[in-house]
């Protein structure tokens, strides 16, 4: 038994054996040792039990990170292609020959504020005068 199932047997043990009282000696020497042997395959089947979870795990995490790899070989290949197409158009157009559009660079605007209206006179009542 290795040590971390003989450290969890005991563990269990200290667990278990009190809510068994009541029995002779002889008895209760055959109890201790059928808990054991009990909690011994307990703990065997328990640490059993996390090194599959362990290794699940691991599988996928390992199946995401393939998953991850391929799409990005995928994505590099497209890139590729492109970039490919895009080579194989250039010259092309260099072999034809065909003049580009020139684009000048816009002129700059520069806007000035328009003007406010001038005010018009403060209108005073009939009645003032």
């Amino acid at each position: 038994m290795s040590e971390s199932d003989k450290v969890l047997v005991d563990v269990l043990a200290t667990v278990v054996l009190p809510k068994l009282k009541g029995l002779s000696e002889k008895n209760a020497k055959k109890m201790v040792q059928l808990s054991h042997k009990a909690l011994g395959e307990i703990s065997k089947k328990y640490h059993k039990l996390m090194d599959e979870q362990a290794k699940d795990l691991a599988k996928k995490k390992e199946k995401a990170a393939k998953a991850a790899k391929k799409l990005a070989v995928k994505e590099a290949k497209k890139k590729q292609k492109v970039a490919k197409k895009a080579s194989k158009q250039k010259q092309v157009s260099l072999l034809l020959d065909v003049p580009k559009p020139v684009t000048t660079k816009p002129a700059v605007v520069i806007a000035t504020k328009p003007k406010a209206p001038a005010k018009a006179p403060a209108r005073t009542s009939a009645a003032k005068k």
